[in-house]
């Protein structure tokens, strides 16, 4: 399936972030396959809901803000053997679906990611405009929709930067 992301990421204070306890959670690996010197990410996931898992593998183009994203659903086999293929490359992280405090038809993407100190929460939105009016909860503390350091394959390439 192919789509047109468009969203903003922010660092979070968290000491400030709503209790989370109460909203639905997905467990999430993703692998990438790509290196850095491949202009498109190749990566695998596996997605955990109430004990579901669901398998895909997504090609996404260069961006930030804005980017190309095409999403295939494959097998449990498939999988296993891509992710083995990603080598270190891997990040593992629990993502909590939290609707904005000012406006409930907006979602936003809580992620805490497991053996690396690091959350930071996304909103991906319908348009450039959408995502760009978006109010800041405050508990956000930077937005770093550009800061190419916290997009997910640059922390899986450089998970020593982030460790607890």
């Amino acid at each position: 399936m192919y789509k047109k992301e468009i969203e903003r990421k922010f660092l979070v204070n968290r000491s400030l972030i709503p209790d989370i306890t109460k909203y639905p959670s997905i467990i999430i690996t993703q692998g990438y396959l790509s290196s850095i010197y491949d202009l498109l990410e190749v990566r695998v996931r596996s997605e955990e809901i109430d004990n579901n898992i669901e398998y895909y593998l997504i090609l996404k183009d260069s961006g930030t803000k804005i980017r190309n994203e095409i999403c295939y659903k494959i097998s449990k086999d498939e999988f296993d053997i891509s992710i083995q293929l990603c080598g270190n490359k891997i990040i593992n992280k629990i993502r909590y679906k939290i609707p904005h405090s000012k406006d409930n038809s907006k979602i936003l993407e809580l992620d805490i990611y497991s053996d690396i100190d690091l959350i930071v929460c996304e909103y991906e939105g319908e348009s450039e405009i959408d995502v760009d009016t978006l109010i800041p909860e405050e508990w956000f503390i930077k937005d770093i929709t550009e800061d190419s350091k916290y997009k997910n394959f640059n922390i899986a390439m450089n998970l020593q930067d982030f460790k607890k």
